[in-house]
């Protein structure tokens, strides 16, 4: 099962490194040589190595590199090795998370966010820790839903690929269903991470 899943985290990631649109959001959401951020990713917790995250800051400044870099040097492979097949090996298991239905409401996806907030928490109370899978969940959906999430077509097209990956995996009733694909293992505390908004921050003033 974890190779299977290695497999389809390998390939799902491929969409999520070749698309100009994921690259707008990719950029707006990292913030660079930095170790903690309230709102944003912090580079050192992106989980490539340092070599690799150079080469990424660099890149990311402009989607021209971003597409030289793919088209011309298999710029995705080493990412996709890195943060997606091998943690996905060696990780102790997989889990996925089911909804009673397929959620569409905003409550549906609420009370989705709340039961995953719940087994996070209770990993986390155990001495485990988890790390999202989201990708494949997320392209599946596309897929399924006819979603034209990218003006890439390749990219489209393997969407439909890993939607049908995600229901030879999961069966076809629970990929529907899942709201959660994450893994979890045992590690040394994360030395970098995204912290909560001060609560200044999060007060609205009338």
């Amino acid at each position: 099962m974890r190779s299977s899943i290695a497999r389809l985290l390998f390939s799902s990631a491929k969409i999520r490194l070749e698309t100009r649109e994921a690259f707008e959001v990719h950029r707006r959401v990292i913030e660079w040589r930095a170790r903690f951020s309230e709102d944003r990713i912090p580079d050192r917790a992106v989980g490539l190595d340092p070599v690799m995250t150079r080469v990424m800051a660099w890149t990311m400044q402009d989607w021209r590199r971003v597409w030289a870099l793919n088209t011309f040097l298999a710029g995705t492979v080493l990412p996709r090795i890195e943060l997606d097949f091998l943690p996905a090996l060696a990780c102790a298991a997989h889990v996925a998370l089911l909804g009673p239905k397929a959620p569409s409401s905003i409550d549906d996806y609420v009370e989705a966010g709340a039961s995953i907030q719940r087994f996070w928490l209770t990993a986390t109370s155990l001495g485990l820790q988890q790390q999202p899978e989201l990708t494949p969940l997320i392209f599946a959906r596309y897929a399924r839903n006819a979603v034209p999430f990218s003006s890439n077509l390749r990219a489209r097209k393997r969407a439909a690929d890993v939607a049908r990956r995600v229901e030879k995996i999961l069966g076809s009733d629970a990929a529907q269903r899942a709201v959660w694909l994450g893994r979890l293992g045992t590690g040394p505390v994360a030395k970098a991470r995204s912290l909560r908004l001060p609560l200044d921050r999060l007060m609205v003033s009338r």
